[in-house]
Parts: structure tokens; C-alpha cells; sequence
């Protein structure tokens, strides 16, 4: 009994020992909650109406639906999420162990992902980490730093890459290979993609964008999911016709 309430395997079996006997609690404190969220009205953050100053808590927490809490991390007892959002934070690739098994919905914004030795790990190694992955956003303050010219063939080698409908990638740098992209995206009939390149990329590779996206609009009937390619300089015309495309494809 006393191994079982140090390691509930399920958060109602945790509760429902808790409710029977508060001594589980104290041995093992933990509060199970479907999601946190901030209240205006309150000015803090909350379980349901309840408010909280999570620093003074020596607690540790459960998440069971949407997880979007990410400074409470290094008190994280489990995450059972289908969503997760993990935003501005420097986070070791051995913590999102923590969301891999549940997570279908992932939005990744202003964070570092590192190896033990403090280098900074390949993106398609922290997609290939969320296996039951359906929509996965991933957004940078800057430059992807985890880009290379490898990284969409990589791509391509994970089983669960195929099956998964939605992708959006923002400051995307010009090492992304736009032609093994290219032919990818012209069988695909599954994922739908928005994808914004940096400021950065040249003028010849914006060229090339423009081309691919040329084609993509003067397509009566696509035979793929269309794709929206966004840079700096894309006229608005063109980006709404884009966007057209890829709501009815």
C-alpha cells in the first residue's frame, strides 16, 4: 500500500485514495487537475476558482487535459495532455518525456530544447519524441537555431510524420531544403502546412518560394494539400489567395 501511494498509476486512482484516507495525501502531496489557468478577475493563477501562489506550494501536480503551465515544470509529477503548450523556457530533451505519451495537439513557442552536454537538439529529434503528435506548432523569437539542410529529409525517415495533420513553423531559416519539401508536397494528402520563413533568407531562395507559390495558385484543382508559404514580401493578394487554397484543400 505504501509503494501504491508513492506511485499512483492514475490520477483517479490517486484521488480516489486520497478521499479515503488524507493520509495518502500528506505521504504523497499531489493536486490532479484537468488544466491551470489565469484568471483576470483574480489576477492569478487558478484551479477553477481557486486561487494559488503555485512558488509557495510544495506540492506537486497532475495535469490530465491541457497542460500550459510551463514554469511549474520542475514540479511536474505526471502529464496525461493531449494538449501541450511549452512556451519560453530552456528545457532538457529528457524533460518532454513527460508529454510524449499523450500529446496529439503540441505548441512549442520561445523555447530552447538541450542535450545533457548544453547543445541544442535537432527538431526533427523533438518531433520524433511526440509519437501520437496530430497538430505541431513550433515558434522562435528568431532564426530556428535547429534547422539544417538535413532536417526535412529526417523528417520524412519518422513513421508518425506521414499521419500527421497540421504542422505551422515560424522564422524558418533558408538552410530548409524548399526542394525535397517541394516534391514532398506534391504527394501529400494529409498534412496541412503553414510554414513562415525568416527575414533572413536571400532574395534567390524568396525567388524560388514565389514560384512554388505561383504554382500552387494558378492550380484549378490540387491533387495535394496546399501548403501556405509565407516570407517577408509576399504580397497580400497572393497570401490571401494562398490561404484560400489551404482552408478547401
Amino acid at each position: 500500500m505504501f509503494y501504491i501511494s508513492k506511485n499512483p498509476t492514475t490520477s483517479k486512482l490517486y484521488q480516489k485514495m486520497i478521499q479515503t484516507c488524507k493520509y495518502f495525501f500528506i505521504k504523497n502531496p499531489i493536486i490532479v487537475s484537468s488544466h491551470y489557468s489565469y484568471s483576470l478577475d483574480l489576477d492569478k493563477w487558478c484551479i477553477g476558482k481557486t486561487r494559488f501562489d503555485f512558488s509557495q506550494l510544495i506540492c506537486k501536480y497532475w495535469i490530465t487535459e491541457n497542460f500550459n503551465f510551463t514554469f511549474i515544470l520542475p514540479k511536474l509529477y505526471k502529464c496525461d495532455a493531449k494538449e501541450v503548450t511549452l512556451m519560453n523556457k530552456v528545457i532538457f530533451f529528457n524533460d518532454l518525456s513527460m508529454f510524449t505519451e499523450t500529446a496529439e495537439d503540441i505548441t512549442i513557442s520561445g523555447v530552447t530544447v538541450k542535450n545533457p552536454d548544453d547543445s541544442i537538439v535537432p527538431f526533427e529529434k523533438i518531433f520524433e519524441a511526440f509519437i501520437y503528435a496530430k497538430k505541431f506548432q513550433f515558434y522562435s523569437k528568431s532564426s530556428l537555431p535547429n534547422f539544417t539542410s538535413r532536417t526535412f529529409n529526417e523528417l520524412l525517415k519518422i513513421p508518425h510524420f506521414s499521419k500527421l495533420q497540421f504542422m505551422d513553423l515560424e522564422n524558418i531559416p533558408e538552410s530548409f531544403d524548399i526542394e525535397t519539401f517541394y516534391v514532398y508536397m506534391k504527394e501529400n494528402k494529409t498534412t496541412k502546412f503553414y510554414l513562415l520563413f525568416d527575414k533572413s533568407i536571400s532574395t534567390p531562395y524568396k525567388i524560388r518560394l514565389e514560384t512554388i507559390n505561383d504554382e500552387i495558385r494558378s492550380t484549378k484543382v490540387l491533387n495535394y494539400k496546399a501548403p501556405v508559404i509565407d516570407y517577408d514580401g509576399l504580397e497580400n493578394e497572393k497570401k490571401l489567395q494562398l490561404f484560400i487554397q489551404y482552408y478547401l484543400s
